[in-house]
């Protein structure tokens, strides 16, 4: 719990208690924050992932770098 403004960092570990006492103020941070985070980082991986090569053909070469620098190189 941070003790500034008493917020649990553990999402599970608010929303039990807050459904079990029936206190919902301020619960949509903890059901909300994971779904906006999850979609943010599938955004976040396909703009990091800049390659249209399945998975398979870059691990097959042993290492992502070498396949990169060995396409540069063409």
């Amino acid at each position: 719990m941070v003790p500034v403004s008493g917020a649990s960092m553990n999402p599970a570990r608010s929303i039990g208690p807050a459904i079990v006492m029936h206190r919902y103020k301020g619960l949509w941070v903890y059901i909300i924050g994971p779904l906006f985070g999850t979609i943010a980082g599938g955004f976040a991986y396909n703009l990091i992932r800049f390659t249209d090569k399945p998975l398979r053909e870059l691990t097959k070469s042993g290492s992502f770098i070498k396949s990169i620098s060995r396409n540069n190189h063409r």
